[in-house]
């Protein structure tokens, strides 16, 4: 029954070998032009429950080189703007972020005029030099100062009290109010009778020694007869009963021999204290922590005026100063240098806690694995997570304005890394490779034919049925719609030109051996009748067996087993149907036997 069939499909061959090389023909043309429509996939996502009710993300790496890095900001600012860029991970992101003075302070739960002072340190390390006294008597009598819950421990009752006799002296010294002798020592702490010394020093000076010279030689004869109105009115004498703290100043400068004779002395030390805060405040001139240090040596009775407090008032008197606000920081380089010089340091040792040290050690353990896994050596990455359907339009158009603006940005190398990348670099040249591949492998393949029949024709032959199976299995897709794997399509194409050619070569053989005997008409249904068996018995294990396993199997594995059941069943098809009527139109460049041989076949 098989034989009958089998010589009947060679006998209609045979018939039919025009049409059937033409419709062969047309079919070849056909298959080219459908088979550029197959949708190649450049990467395989699987569809399942899961990722339907949960989409994956797709996850890109770009990998650059150090020095690179600032640039980074940049290019996270630009990818921020795409609303398919759901998170961004780089070190200028995250722990090279650049932070500002309220960043910090509401990260870590400092007090903001403390970490203004930790940003001065960072920026300007430890210098001291560059305040005025009155830019640091304004700090220390601010509320940022004395109402600050972080500086409690340094300020006791007498601290503050005399921080607000400070504030009231300064603001005396810089404005022109007047103060009786009451005010004035209450406002310096000293005893009334002393500053009303000085304020008779001033009335003193008040007199008015021209007019006293003028009168006393008019007045000389009486003079043992005068009464207080008239001595008034010889010396002209005005009763001081005010002063600025000016005039209260440069009495003391100007006569301070005289002023030391009114005063014990403790209280002389005081007043030339006063002159010294005097000069410094109408001076305004920079002041060192010694200077400080100095200024308050005689008037200071609290702890809080050591040398090492006062450095540490003047340096966060001087930071608050020069406003850090729009200074920002990278978040690691700030912490690195809390962790190695300001929590180490003795006299920031009040401000933190054991809660907070422990918070520091967890957060710097965390930080060194962090920038261990986004900085390395010599290279850098940044980890993006977009929400784009895979090698999709939209996707390739994300990655084309990507690499165009890493292009125009970086100045190193750099690389991107995901199923997306791949794909996306992959698809840029996969066609121009394929075509390389193709034609390599055709001319292997060619020259392992010829090798065999020494026939430029029929290995030409057997070469471009074999390539339109491949371009019929495409086509099969490209009709049907369903997208093509290209790591398949490449695996597909090499087993198809190493297996299936090897049944054209079987039925070729089999068709010279039969025509050493028969004659044309006879020939083919006898080649078909001893070829079919073998190739059909073999042939058909490959397309079942892949058939049934693509079936069961899922991924890539599936893809390129299913593509393979199809490729090689086309191929069967095309050398049982279409080879056989080719072989008989090229009869005589096919076979072997000298045309008086023929002939005698013939006969």
């Amino acid at each position: 029954m098989f034989d009958k069939i089998v010589s009947s499909i060679g006998r209609f061959s045979f018939k039919n070998r025009k049409l059937i090389a033409v419709l062969g023909f047309i079919l070849l043309i056909a298959v080219i032009i459908l088979e550029s429509q197959t949708i190649i996939e450049y990467s395989y996502a699987e569809d399942s429950i899961v990722t339907d009710i949960f989409p994956q993300d797709d996850i890109i790496v770009l990998v650059y080189e150090n020095k690179d890095e600032k640039m980074m900001s940049s290019i996270i600012d630009m990818l921020s703007k795409d609303e398919h860029v759901t998170s961004i991970q780089a070190y200028a992101n995250t722990l090279g972020a650049e932070m500002s003075v309220d960043d910090v302070a509401g990260m870590f739960g400092i007090d903001r005029v403390f970490v203004n002072t930790l940003f001065y340190l960072c920026e300007n390390g430890f210098a001291t030099e560059g305040m005025t006294f009155v830019d640091f008597a304004t700090f220390i009598t601010s509320d940022d100062f004395i109402n600050n819950e972080m500086f409690a421990p340094m300020l006791d009752e007498a601290s503050k009290a005399q921080i607000a006799q400070l504030g009231s002296l300064v603001n005396a010294l810089t404005s022109t109010d007047k103060y009786s002798a009451e005010e004035i020592s209450a406002m310096f702490g000293v005893d009334v009778q002393m500053v009303q010394s000085v304020f008779y020093i001033k009335q003193l000076q008040n007199i008015n020694y021209q007019n006293f010279a003028n009168t006393i030689f008019g007045t000389i004869a009486g003079v043992l007869g005068v009464d207080a109105q008239t001595i008034e009115k010889v010396f002209n004498i005005t009763p001081v009963t005010s002063l600025n703290m000016e005039e209260f100043v440069r009495v003391i400068s100007d006569l301070s021999a005289i002023a030391d004779a009114f005063v014990d002395s403790e209280q002389g030390a005081q007043l030339h204290t006063l002159i010294d805060i005097y000069d410094a405040v109408k001076s305004n001139k920079e002041l060192s922590p010694s200077d400080i240090v100095d200024l308050f040596g005689n008037m200071a009775d609290t702890d809080m005026f050591t040398e090492e407090n006062l450095t540490l008032l003047y340096i966060m008197s001087r930071s608050n100063t020069m406003d850090m606000s729009s200074t920002k920081i990278p978040l690691y380089d700030f912490f690195t240098f809390l962790s190695e010089e300001i929590i180490t340091n003795e006299a920031f040792s009040s401000y933190f806690d054991e809660a907070m040290l422990a918070e520091f050690e967890s957060a710097k353990t965390m930080m060194s694995e962090g920038i261990a896994q986004l900085v390395g050596p010599e290279h850098s990455r940044m980890v993006i997570t977009v929400d784009y359907v895979l090698e999709s339009p939209e996707i390739n158009k994300f990655y084309a304005d990507l690499t165009d603006m890493l292009d125009n940005t970086l100045s190193g190398n750099y690389y991107l890394v995901g199923n997306s990348a791949m794909s996306y670099e992959v698809s840029q040249t996969f066609d121009q490779e394929y075509l390389i591949i193709s034609i390599v492998t055709a001319i292997a393949v060619f020259l392992v034919v010829y090798m065999s029949f020494r026939k430029f024709s029929v290995s030409l032959l057997l070469i471009c049925v074999i390539e339109c199976a491949v371009f019929a299995m495409m086509s099969v897709m490209a009709v049907t719609g369903s997208p093509m794997f290209f790591i398949a399509l490449i695996l597909v194409q090499c087993i198809l030109m190493g297996s299936m050619i090897d049944y054209a070569i079987l039925f070729t053989t089999y068709y010279r051996e039969v025509r050493k005997e028969y004659v044309l008409e006879e020939a083919l249904p006898v080649v078909m009748t001893r070829a079919t068996y073998a190739i059909l018995t073999s042939s058909l294990i490959l397309v079942l067996v892949t058939f049934i396993c693509g079936f069961f199997m899922t991924g890539t594995v599936a893809a390129i087993l299913q593509t393979l059941s199809i490729g090689a069943f086309c191929a069967i098809l095309l050398i049982l149907f279409v080879l056989p009527s080719y072989l008989v139109l090229l009869d005589k460049f096919i076979i072997k036997e000298s045309k008086e041989k023929l002939m005698a076949i013939e006969e």
